[in-house]
């Protein structure tokens, strides 16, 4: 498949494993520069050599920062160049029809 995102820089929240990580190795194999992240360092730096093993792509980074944290999101947005691509796979939910998430669910 060609996405045609090659050398697009994508940055994955919650992506050290599951969907998060297997959208990170997609974007790999597509030759995308991928920064993941989790809540650990050794989390991510697990998953960064898992998905270099993976892919043979050597384009991926990695950053440690916990959502639910003010200043964990500061540092990544201090931390992470310009993106092409977000993908946003960190939230706590509870299962509820669409129509009814408030704006505050939302926050």
């Amino acid at each position: 498949m060609n996405l045609k995102i090659k050398d697009k820089v994508v940055f994955i929240t919650g992506s050290t494993a599951g969907i998060g990580f297997a959208t990170a190795e997609r974007f790999l194999h597509e030759g995308a520069t991928v920064i993941i992240n989790g809540r650990t360092n050794a989390g991510v730096d697990e998953a960064v050599t898992q998905l270099k093993t993976r892919t043979k792509n050597d384009n991926i980074s990695g950053i440690a920062a916990d959502f639910s944290k003010v200043g964990d999101i500061n540092n990544v947005l201090k931390s992470i160049p310009t993106v092409d691509i977000l993908v946003n796979n960190t939230g706590i939910f509870e299962p509820k029809a669409f129509s009814d998430i408030s704006d505050e669910d939302w926050y």
